[in-house]
């Protein structure tokens, strides 16, 4: 167990150092909860060597050892929509896995790297740093009675993860869960189209007061 902390201000890439690496100079501030994430490094060490899989595939399986290590912790929405709190657990705690995920040279750094462990603005920033990507949708999808299902569905295909989680629609996590349901068995390109659909219509029509059911079906017309 160590105690949970976040960075006093939200990171940019000017704090980071050559490597992703956080700047010594980085303050952080306690929380009043621990968190302990020996299971999610105990399984990444056993899977970190492996050639039969790519990164991607063990999604769904990190993202259900996070979310149990985080869900009791004693933690409240407040840390978990907080990418202070994010950028402490991959910048600190969870570093190694950030840089296999994705790749990663640390001598040869992109751009795009950045928001791999800093996150991003807009709708989409949880989405994109490493670590929130995962936990967020669990603890969205793991309280329906086929969570797993559908979380495994959410991680099976990372075009219809990005689509699905880039959208505004799927800051309410009601229509959230309905997407990922509606798209459950699709294809990329079905998926693609039918977040499509639904981000076009938005604008005229109060998708937030719809049915599941009703979802469902505008996000699968003529699909």
């Amino acid at each position: 167990m160590i105690k949970a902390k976040r960075l006093k201000k939200k990171l940019t890439k000017s704090d980071l150092d050559p490597g992703l690496v956080m700047a010594a100079n980085a303050t952080t501030l306690d929380y009043d909860f621990s968190v302990n994430f020996d299971k999610f490094r105990n399984f990444f060490d056993s899977i970190k060597t492996q050639t039969d899989l790519k990164p991607a595939d063990y999604d769904f399986e990190f993202s259900k050892i996070l979310y149990d290590s985080l869900v009791n912790s004693g933690a409240t929405d407040a840390e978990f929509y907080d990418m202070r709190f994010w950028q402490w657990v991959s910048l600190d705690q969870l570093f190694e896995y950030c840089v296999w995920r994705w790749n990663i040279d640390i001598n040869d750094v992109k751009s795009s790297h950045y928001a791999k462990v800093l996150g991003g603005g807009g709708v989409g920033s949880f989405s994109l740093n490493s670590i929130s990507r995962l936990f967020i949708p669990a603890k969205i999808l793991l309280k329906e009675p086929d969570g797993d299902a559908l979380l495994k569905s959410f991680f099976n295909i990372q075009q219809k993860e990005q689509s699905i989680s880039q959208s505004t629609l799927a800051i309410n996590s009601s229509v959230f869960i309905s997407i990922v349901k509606a798209t459950e068995n699709l294809n990329t390109n079905q998926t693609v189209r039918a977040i499509s659909r639904l981000n076009a219509r938005k604008s005229g029509m109060c998708i937030d007061a719809m049915t599941s059911e009703e979802i469902a079906d505008l996000a699968l017309e003529n699909i």
